[in-house]
């Protein structure tokens, strides 16, 4: 199957839901884990903001966008025209298109951009989950940066997806899934339906090592139930104090197997100018 072909389910469920994206993923529990992504990034972030940007399955644009506030230049890419739409729309309303700029793009095909261009790549969302090919994504976003450019990312844990065979009692499934990590997106709408790959700490640093990286560090995100407990997050005291202990669970190998993403930062391998 072709990368394109591959696509097309990818394309037609962000597309729908790109008008509402926002609202799915709002509330108590994804502002902290917002909080979470930022707060990691912390000492990855270029000093010279004149340095480019790439913001990766940028979908409707948050990430791209505060990078851009933050000064820098940013190129923001998706696969959905539909998203980079409703990202395109954001960044006029907020008077930053002087700064930004929109590509529509596979992960798996970044020929449209030149090479050694951009000093900071980010990834979330776990656009690299939802490639047809991770590693070869994962050469692709390598080839864009420069020597010394920083790669932060986050991809789907196949420790979260265990359950979803375990409650089937789907044992061949659970099988196969514990072998190569391979889930399926269950959209409503079966034409919507695409794989997703899940990833090991140890599977995803191969892969970046691999693709021209040196992997800085891995950290699970989030560890602390908080989806199920959005409550806990309602008074800013409280939130800052679980924010300090997620930061530092995060951190200790022993959570990992807690955390429903993987969190990393992996510098591109080459001298530096």
């Amino acid at each position: 199957m072709s990368h394109r072909s591959s696509s097309e389910p990818v394309v037609a469920y962000h597309d729908r839901i790109a008008a509402r994206y926002d609202e799915i993923y709002s509330g108590p529990y994804w502002e902290f884990y917002r909080a979470v992504t930022w707060e990691s990034w912390k000492g990855l972030l270029p000093r010279d903001l004149s340095s480019r940007a790439l913001d990766l399955g940028c979908g409707t644009g948050f990430w791209g966008l505060r990078l851009a506030k933050s000064g820098y230049r940013v190129t923001l890419l998706d696969i959905s025209p539909k998203m980079l739409d409703v990202a395109r729309r954001k960044a006029e309303e907020a008077g930053l298109l002087a700064r930004v700029d929109f590509v529509q793009a596979d992960l798996c095909d970044l020929s449209e951009l030149p090479d050694a261009r951009y000093a900071f790549a980010v990834a979330e969302g776990d656009p690299l989950s939802y490639a047809a090919d991770p590693a070869r994504a994962a050469r692709e976003v390598a080839r864009l940066l420069i020597p010394g450019g920083i790669l932060a990312a986050s991809v789907d844990h196949l420790c979260a997806g265990l359950d979803f065979y375990v409650e089937k009692g789907d044992l061949a499934g659970l099988e196969r899934f514990a072998r190569d990590g391979v889930a399926s997106w269950l959209a409503e709408r079966p034409e919507e339906r695409y794989p997703i790959r899940m990833f090991t700490s140890e599977g995803l640093r191969q892969m970046l090592e691999r693709a021209g990286f040196e992997v800085l560090w891995v950290r699970g995100k989030t560890v602390l139930p908080l989806r199920k407990h959005p409550d806990l997050l309602s008074d800013p005291k409280n939130r800052d104090r679980l924010l300090r202990l997620e930061l530092g669970l995060g951190r200790m190998e022993a959570c990992l197997g807690r955390a429903s993403h993987l969190q990393v930062a992996a510098r591109k391998k080459g001298p530096r100018g």
